[in-house]
């Protein structure tokens, strides 16, 4: 198994406080990059990939320093398109299954472990089934800054983002996604017929289903948090 981190973007609502991107924040003595990193080989995972873009020398000398056996992808038009084209990078590189990771969360490694352990041959997510107080803690308006999702009783994903109107979601989507080899071909073919360039994975997603691709949720309530701006920074720190 792979595991892809995606770490191209301008990080631009923390940046000008930090003066670094997001994934070297340190929490616990370890930044979140090397925590990422260090979970995964310790779970069993082989071979990871890092996309970079912003600022790409800073952040390429700091793995070359500390991880390096980790391989590099450079998304060279980060400024020009999402996650999802610097999934796709480092997709086109691989014929294993494969995990990508968002680089600004910090997560319990159980997670990785769970989805190792499902051997699917159907996308998975997984999902933040008591999400409410990771909100709590961010201090974030959840009816704003949380997503809609629906799946339905066999635990398939119906469709995921826009914002919550009535009902709250059973879950959120937590930055991790597990594609199967078996589905990697069809993918970028899909990618590359559609000519994307600029489109957030949740939409993706969605695309995905609508495509008539099956995509199976994983509950968890394991340990997990997100870091978008600076107030998310400062309250895990006091919580």
């Amino acid at each position: 198994m792979n595991l892809i981190i995606l770490a191209a973007g301008r990080s631009s609502r923390i940046f000008k406080e930090i003066g670094k991107h997001k994934c070297l924040l340190t929490i616990n003595n370890k930044t979140l990059l090397s925590k990422i990193i260090d979970d995964s080989l310790s779970v069993g995972i082989k071979k990871i990939l890092v996309v970079v873009g912003f600022k790409s020398n800073k952040l390429k000398q700091f793995i070359r320093t500390n991880h390096k056996k980790i391989k590099i992808i450079n998304n060279k038009d980060y400024s020009k398109t999402d996650m999802l084209h610097s999934a796709f990078l480092a997709l086109k590189n691989l014929n294993d299954d494969i995990i990508i990771s968002y680089s600004d969360i910090i997560y319990d490694k159980e997670i990785l472990q769970k989805i190792k352990k499902q051997k699917s041959k159907n996308i998975l997510i997984p999902l933040k089934s008591n999400w409410k107080s990771v909100w709590e803690i961010r201090k974030k308006n959840i009816k704003k800054d949380a997503e809609n999702l629906k799946f339905n009783n066999k635990n398939y994903l119906q469709s995921i983002g826009g914002k919550i109107l009535k009902k709250y979601p059973k879950g959120q989507y937590m930055g991790l996604l597990y594609i199967p080899k078996n589905k990697i071909k069809k993918i970028i073919e899909i990618y590359k017929k559609e000519k994307i360039k600029k489109m957030q994975i949740s939409h993706f997603l969605n695309f995905l289903i609508n495509k008539g691709f099956k995509i199976k949720i994983i509950k968890s309530k394991n340990y997990w948090y997100e870091f978008d701006d600076i107030d998310d920074y400062n309250n895990f720190k006091s919580k």
